[in-house]
């Protein structure tokens, strides 16, 4: 697919340096130091060299595993979740703005048996430093497993294997007391298959805005923006999967319960996917013409995911459910439309443990299972140290 990058658009251009005078201009009322913002401005002179002006189609673009549920909790919840502040790590990579004080210490663990028995997991820790910021390290891994390499006669050579990984950098730091949060996530992208190999480099940019209740929260983020920097073959770069998220969600002050509505793929209005120089094609069993674009309505409902989370005993028990318009439209067969892109799973809050699961089905017969486990460090450490503070229990009387 052709695509246009910052080289030869001027329309392109011209954004970039209107958002570098906007930076340079006002970058102190944003607390940036001269470093800083100079990090800002050779993040985003990167990001724009190398990031498509439009949106990509399915299967136009590489390391398309970016775009995976990073978690248990983020599959349950429809597959993205923007707009979600709490101490789940996880959320994080959803949107970095989201990283904060509650995650300190925290270490998350993620697999998911993913179809066709290829496993995909993420390995994540955070740490805040107050005046500073939170930040995150993580990998994201995909493994494809052997492959069996033949010739074009079929005569079996051995075998080969696949893989990507991603090396996740996440900061974020609040503003305006606590209302406004803004984050990055830098990637380092890997991709191995067989003896081609790639890498890029990617960010994320996101906002949120928490409400002083804590009830309600706003958010949005720019994914994956940058590309490759070795391609797979020479003179063959490809782009990736860009995308804006926007999403709320809102909780309630006497009920344990909290709704979610996201709208994805806001870079690339029409979300259908069909020839345009051949619309329209004859339904075989009718013999009547079929037009294959989507209408309006269907193409508008195909950007959302509603969900919502129920925790009805001081959470300790988290009851999770969504729905993907998108994935409910794509992968869906009529008269046997099933449960795709339904989404749910449970969550369960022990000490300082959190294990969660999630189930969502992606086909008729595909559902994938995802685990997710979460360790609050901070939690044991404090927990020893009043131990160790505590004062001796009085002698035993005689």
């Amino acid at each position: 697919m052709n695509y246009t990058s910052s080289k030869t658009n001027p329309i392109h251009n011209q954004s970039v340096q209107t958002l570098i005078l906007i930076i340079n201009r006002y970058g102190i009322c944003l607390s940036l130091n001269p470093v800083m913002k100079k990090i800002v401005l050779i993040s985003i002179l990167f990001i724009c060299y190398e990031l498509p002006i439009w949106g990509q189609l399915g299967g136009s673009s590489t390391y398309n595993f970016l775009k995976l549920p990073n978690s248990a909790r983020v599959e349950a919840l429809g597959g993205a979740v923007p707009a979600l502040f709490d101490t789940d790590l996880s959320i994080g990579l959803q949107n970095p703005s989201t990283y904060n004080k509650g995650m300190h210490n925290q270490i998350q663990l993620s697999f998911n048996n993913y179809l066709a028995h290829i496993g995909y997991g993420f390995v994540g820790y955070s740490r805040t430093w107050n005046k500073i910021g939170s930040f995150m390290g993580g990998i994201q891994y995909l493994n494809y497993g052997d492959f069996i390499r033949a010739d074009e006669s079929g005569n079996q050579l051995g075998t080969f294997t696949a893989q990507d990984v991603a090396i996740y950098v996440g900061y974020s730091r609040s503003f305006f007391d606590s209302l406004l949060f803004v984050g990055a996530n830098f990637k380092n992208i890997i991709s191995q298959y067989a003896e081609y190999n790639s890498y890029g480099m990617a960010l994320d940019l996101g906002v949120t805005y928490l409400s002083k209740n804590k009830l309600f929260t706003a958010g949005l983020v720019l994914k994956n923006m940058g590309g490759q920097l070795d391609p797979y073959t020479p003179g063959n770069r490809e782009p990736i999967p860009f995308e804006i998220q926007l999403g709320v969600s809102q909780g309630f002050k006497h009920v344990p319960l909290r709704l979610f509505l996201t709208v994805t793929n806001l870079q690339r209005p029409d979300l259908g996917y069909y020839d345009r120089d051949n619309r329209f094609i004859l339904d075989p069993l009718t013999g009547d013409s079929v037009d294959t674009k989507l209408n309006i309505g269907l193409n508008i409902l195909r950007h959302f995911i509603i969900g919502f989370e129920l925790f009805p005993f001081k959470k300790h028990l988290y009851l999770r459910l969504a729905y993907n318009f998108q994935r409910g439209g794509e992968m869906a067969i009529d008269a046997m439309n099933g449960a795709v892109g339904l989404s749910y799973g449970i969550g369960v809050r022990i000490s300082h443990f959190t294990l969660s699961y999630s189930r969502a089905h992606y086909f008729m017969t595909q559902s994938p299972n995802h685990f997710t486990l979460n360790i609050n460090l901070d939690g044991f450490l404090k927990a020893k140290k009043r131990k160790a503070e505590a004062p001796p229990p009085p002698p035993a009387t005689p």
